[in-house]
C-alpha cells in the first residue's frame, strides 16, 4: 500500500456532514492513469490493510456507499499535487488519488516517491452522502 490515511476530525460543508483524512506516501506510486488506491474503510489492522486508523478512536462515520462530494484541501508536498479520482465503477476501496509532479505531468507508474513527498502530506475531505 503507497497511501496511509489517518481520520483528523469531522467538518460540515453545505449543510453535509463530512470528515478530514490525513494521507501520507510510502513505497513507490501506483499505476499512471489509476494512481494509488484508497481504502475509505476504518483499518482492521493498524492501517496496513490501507484503511483508516483512529487513534483517538473518534472515527464513527463508517461510509456505506462511496462519496459523491470530496476534494483536497491541503497539500504539503514538495511542489507536487495530487487529485481524487473515483475509478469507473467506485467502491470505497477503488478511489484513486492522482500524484502530479511539479510541470503537471503525472507520477509514472511504480516510480518511487521524493523525500519531499514521503516526508509530507495530503489533507482530503469526504462529505458524508445524505442518503445513507
Amino acid at each position: 500500500m503507497s497511501v496511509k490515511l489517518q481520520y483528523l476530525g469531522e467538518t460540515e460543508f453545505n449543510n453535509n456532514k463530512g470528515f478530514v483524512l490525513q494521507a501520507t506516501f510510502t513505497g513507490n506510486y501506483g499505476v499512471n492513469g489509476v494512481g494509488d488506491l484508497l481504502n475509505l474503510t476504518p483499518s482492521q489492522n493498524q492501517g496496513t490493510d490501507g484503511g483508516i486508523t483512529d487513534p483517538k478512536d473518534a472515527y464513527n462515520h463508517f461510509l456505506q456507499q462511496p462519496p459523491t462530494l470530496y476534494g483536497v484541501l491541503n497539500a504539503d508536498i514538495g511542489g507536487s499535487y495530487v487529485c481524487i479520482h473515483p475509478n469507473a465503477v467506485p467502491t470505497l476501496k477503488n478511489f484513486g488519488l492522482i500524484m502530479y509532479e511539479p510541470g503537471g505531468a503525472e507520477k509514472a507508474t511504480n516510480a518511487a516517491y521524493t523525500a519531499a513527498e514521503l516526508a509530507g502530506s495530503v489533507q482530503l475531505f469526504f462529505a458524508i452522502p445524505a442518503q445513507q
